[in-house]
């Protein structure tokens, strides 16, 4: 590695300007999404029933859905009013959407619980007054019109409570005040289902009873139970017999809680068995086989759905639970903060300590003799003393010395002292982070169900934790000590995916002197390609560069790249070195900071010899692809963005170098397709017009990594003093793959 630290006199910003087409682009798709969700509810509900009364889901559904969700709503009634020829009939339903679409066109920037109840409510009612006025339906139809007013605001303020949590937090809370309002929603939802029959089938008979088993499944008897039990109320509500035939469903959904660990097809057998011996024995008619097929297709559409993971948007953990995780977070920032206080007390008291030891030193420089115990004698008998000078005093030199010896002993624990501070520092930094990491939402529920799965398919684990991170990124860690486990992890990993339905990308491994952590991390949008090229130095066989491509588990990559000091395998030692425990740190969930303190430490004292090492690392986000680049003595390092390329450079010194290290960081927004250049310093400066026009020119990276590495001696001056390395990093989007 040749040393030379070089200042620019500007360092490029272009990169940070944060791009806003995705995000149009995903509001535009969520719009479209919401549009066609809130059209087929209209074309589905318009026709549904409760009983003697339309349906409350289609006006509810134009009041939660905005202006154009309730225009959406219109359209789908319409359309099917067109197409049943039931337009007459549905009249009151259709002056209702009608006064609601125009509402939200006018008040659409109302939207609280109250405001869309009451409204709802106002507009059913005022429809079925003009249409009972109309026909005259006299006192009965004006009682019916009211109840379905009531009806309808009730629906709309649960409807409206459970679409705000899920855009707000993209989630429901099942014990919580928005659980209840789902539970009327299912109720509302699944009695408006039942009113439909297509060839003897049922589609909310069907959708009850397999939401039963999957409740039971998920949350045991009491899902069971509660799920079974408004399955059960909703049919009534539609239609006596057929709720009649849903009577048992509670206690069956109760049975298959507690046989819920036995297995989907087991559960589901039981399950099917009882309910039709009960409907065979209460009834006998030909309502009773119907409803028997409809039991069996539920079990079999739980069948195929019941590995299907919902613990992203059903959450069922106490609030202890949270509060638990928060108050460890407290705690781990309040240690930190004690951490920081007592280094900054005691950076205070060195500070004092060192004045007044420079204070005494500066005292001691008098004259020796004026303390010398022999200074009688040697005035009276040793004249050739004086005459020759003080210098020439066996004495003073021997003062001298000792003097010496105590300011370097005292440089000594200065500098050991300002090592140490850096590591309460990374300490402090490093228990800061960990606090910041346990906003998680833990889940038992999935935890215990992977457990079960792992443990009927022969793999066993110390320790299993499932949960979902600030993200909303579902991350499993496995802990064994088993040394086979490791060899088995593939086949582990199919495991899990199959049973979640979730694609997850497994992160590095992490390695301790007694157990090793797996983590699997639910596929990012993004990902990285990697092509590098490398040349060993004149009469070298081994490069002293070191570079490593790893996932962090949490949803983002590094590439790393570190250059030794000199050439050969003594450079490739420190730059193995760094790279290895950057790698293990940010691995096992270390910030960056502490990571390259940590680093920093140990580079000083592993020996007394000298010994540092460059580190180039690029951190990419691979959820929104922003690129966190950090460098601590390393080589400009260059980023294509269309047809733009950039240079970015930065003055530091490497890894070991002093006590407290140097590090340069730059954030970069990119996106799909864009390079990331990263080299060692045995590409010189000359070349970098070489290379923005390769980039410029050629798409075959791996191409243009080994014409770099090639082009490098030239260069020089005919002469490769210095080991050579490039990697260039492309960050690409899944969405390209599997188009392709």
């Amino acid at each position: 590695m040749v040393l030379t630290y070089k200042k620019y006199a500007t360092k490029r910003k272009d990169g940070r300007i944060m791009s806003k087409e995705p995000r149009k682009t995903k509001s535009s798709l969520s719009l479209i999404r919401d549009t066609a969700a809130a059209f087929l509810c209209g074309l589905i509900f318009s026709c549904a029933q409760l009983g003697s009364i339309a349906s409350p889901v289609p006006v509810a559904a134009a009041f939660c859905t905005g202006s154009l969700g309730s225009a959406a709503v219109l359209l789908g009634t319409l359309a099917t009013c067109c197409i049943s020829g039931e337009f007459t009939a549905q009249l009151p339903l259709i002056l209702s959407l009608m006064l609601a679409a125009c509402i939200r066109i006018f008040l659409r920037e109302y939207n609280s619980l109250s405001f869309v109840s009451i409204s709802s409510s106002l507009c059913v009612l005022a429809a079925g007054m003009i249409c009972s006025f109309a026909q005259n339906d006299g006192a009965e139809g004006i009682l019916v019109s009211i109840m379905s007013a009531i009806l309808t605001g009730t629906t709309a303020y649960f409807l409206n409570t459970v679409i705000i949590s899920i855009g707000n937090h993209n989630k429901i809370r099942i014990k919580s005040s928005v659980g209840c309002a789902a539970a009327v929603v299912y109720f509302v939802l699944i009695a408006a289902l039942c009113s439909f029959e297509f060839s003897l089938i049922n589609p909310g008979y069907v959708i009850g009873v397999a939401v039963t088993l999957m409740a039971a499944q998920r949350f045991r008897y009491a899902g069971g139970v509660i799920c079974g039990s408004l399955t059960a109320c909703g049919a009534m509500l539609s239609a006596q017999e057929l709720g009649m035939s849903l009577a048992f469903l509670p206690v069956t959904g109760l049975l298959a809680g507690y046989m819920a660990e036995s297995g989907g097809i087991v559960t589901s057998g039981v399950f099917f068995l009882f309910n039709a011996l009960a409907q065979l024995t209460v009834q006998s008619s030909f309502t009773t086989y119907s409803s028997i097929g409809n039991l069996m297709i539920g079990c079999i559409v739980y069948l195929l759905l019941h590995t299907i993971c919902l613990d992203k948007w059903l959450v069922a953990e106490e609030p202890v639970t949270q509060k638990v995780f928060d108050n460890m977070a407290v705690r781990m920032n309040f240690m930190a903060e004690s951490i920081g206080n007592v280094r900054a007390d005691t950076e205070r008291i060195s500070e004092l300590l060192s004045h007044s030891s420079e204070e005494s030193f500066s005292k001691n420089k008098t004259p020796v003799c004026a303390a010398c115990m022999v200074r009688e004698t040697c005035s009276e008998k040793d004249s050739a003393v004086r005459e020759i000078g003080i210098d020439n005093c066996k004495v003073f030199e021997h003062e001298q010395k000792r003097l010496k010896l105590r300011m370097e002993k005292t440089a000594r624990k200065a500098e050991s002292r300002h090592i140490l501070f850096q590591q309460l520092l990374a300490s402090e930094k490093m228990l800061s982070s960990f606090g910041e990491r346990m906003a998680i939402r833990y889940s038992s529920e999935l935890t215990d169900a992977i457990e079960r799965r792992l443990e009927r398919c022969g793999y066993y684990c110390d320790c299993i934790a499932a949960y979902y991170n600030d993200k909303e990124r579902l991350i499993i860690e496995l802990y064994s000590e088993d040394k086979q486990f490791e060899e088995e992890m593939p086949a582990v990993c199919r495991i899990i995916s199959e049973m979640l339905r979730v694609e997850f990308q497994e992160s590095q491994k992490v390695r301790t002197k007694k157990s090793v952590r797996f983590c699997l991390c639910q596929e990012t949008p993004f990902y990285i390609k990697a092509h590098s090229s490398k040349r060993c130095a004149e009469n070298g066989n081994v490069s002293g560069d070191t570079s490593v491509i790893f996932y962090d588990g949490t949803g983002s990559a590094y590439a790393v790249l570190s250059d030794g000091m000199g050439t050969g395998k003594a450079a490739a030692v420190e730059s193995r070195m760094t790279t290895e425990m950057f790698r293990k740190l940010k691995s096992s969930g270390i910030d960056t900071e502490s990571s390259v303190r940590i680093i920093n430490g140990l580079m000083l004292t592993k020996s007394e010899q000298e010994s540092f090492a460059t580190l180039d690392a690029a951190c990419f986000d691979l959820d929104s692809c922003e690129m966190k680049l950090m460098k601590a003595g390393a080589a400009s390092s260059i980023i294509k963005q269309g047809n733009k390329v950039l240079r970015v450079c930065a003055p530091t010194f490497p890894i070991g170098v002093a006590a407290s290290p140097d590090i340069f960081t730059e954030r970069i927004q990119l996106s799909a397709g864009d390079l990331v250049v990263m080299m060692s310093d045995g590409v010189p400066e000359s070349q970098y017009p070489f290379i923005k026009e390769l980039l410029l020119r050629s798409e075959n990276l791996d191409y243009i990594a080994e014409e770099i590495c090639k082009k490098a001696q030239i260069f020089s001056g005919g002469r490769c003093r210095d080991d050579v390395s490039v990697m260039i990093i492309e960050l690409c989007s899944r969405n390209d793959r599997y188009n392709l």
